[in-house]
């Protein structure tokens, strides 16, 4: 019984120091769970904050393009403007440096001056009919020579008015040119820092399906802890209750060991006719009412 109770004794011993160990595992483990899911929401808050950004860049993104877009319409349609200013301002330039150049320094006004005159002559003199004829033929010669330098001037005009436009449509598109090289810088720039959003959204969110893999796992670690104590538990209480039982049963039989030598005193004191004391009395009717009991 001895050697039983010793075994009971060292086995609850040994399921004490198990409890505390896995005990302190426990609390551990709670500490783990509790610092990763504070990790997670860290994780959470600073992913709510680049996706928040990604959306506002793809927002102005999309906005730098349409502006983008436009102005490369406006590019086209200046293009276009240009062609067509270079379209008539060939024609024109060609003229003034070919037959232009005839006519291109004569004075008009001496023209009309010199064809006044010879009409006045025709009007006011009497002149002989070869002499009016020749005059007549000059006059012609002159007219059609006013004529040229008039269309000359008028086209000469006219190709500076181009020329004007011309330069203000390059200026124009030099100026569009360089916005749509600006906002195309600016696009890609956005581009790449969508790209660097979206592989640090990625990274946390790998961060964050890393930390919920060690929660879980923690937490079924902490499911086999609480199982394990209560099986712990349950064998403790019934280790105890039997370390009890083997002590009641132990002490019982000493009073029964006890009661039975007293009761041994007293029968021979009975036979050998001695007096007998109360307790030897006591023992004695104690077992004669066990036997009645019985």
């Amino acid at each position: 019984m001895e050697d039983r109770e010793e075994a009971l004794i060292n086995e609850i011993s040994r399921i004490r120091e198990e409890i505390k160990s896995l005990k302190v595992r426990k609390a551990e483990v709670v500490d783990d769970i509790r610092g990763l899911k504070a990790e997670r929401r860290e994780l959470i808050e600073r992913i709510k904050g680049l996706r928040e950004r990604l959306k506002s860049v793809r927002e102005k993104l999309n906005e730098l393009k349409e502006e983008r877009n436009e102005l490369i319409n406006q590019r086209k349609e200046t293009v276009k403007k240009i062609r067509e200013i270079k379209s008539q301002l060939f024609p024109k330039r060609e003229f003034l440096n070919n037959s232009g150049k005839k006519v291109n320094n004569i004075s008009v006004a001496r023209i009309k001056s010199r064809i006044d005159r010879l009409e006045w002559r025709i009007i006011t003199e009497s002149l002989p009919l070869e002499e009016e004829n020749t005059i007549i033929k000059e006059i012609s010669r002159l007219e059609a020579l006013l004529e040229k330098a008039l269309e000359a001037r008028k086209l000469k005009k006219e190709y500076s008015e181009l020329r004007a436009e011309l330069k203000s449509q390059i200026i124009i598109l030099n100026d569009l040119n360089s916005k749509i090289s600006s906002l195309s810088q600016t696009i890609n720039n956005l581009r790449n820092e969508i790209g660097g959003l979206k592989e640090g959204i990625n990274g946390i969110q790998n961060e964050i399906e890393e930390r919920n893999k060690a929660v879980q796992e923690r937490a079924n670690e902490l499911l086999q802890i609480n199982e394990s104590l209560d099986k712990l538990y349950a064998k403790y209480r019934g280790l105890q209750e039997e370390l009890k039982d083997l002590r009641i049963g132990r002490k019982k039989a000493v009073e029964a060991k006890i009661i039975s030598g007293k009761k041994q005193v007293a029968l021979k004191k009975l036979e050998k006719g001695e007096r007998l004391t109360f307790e030897d009395l006591q023992a004695l009717y104690g077992e004669l009412s066990s036997e009645n009991e019985e």
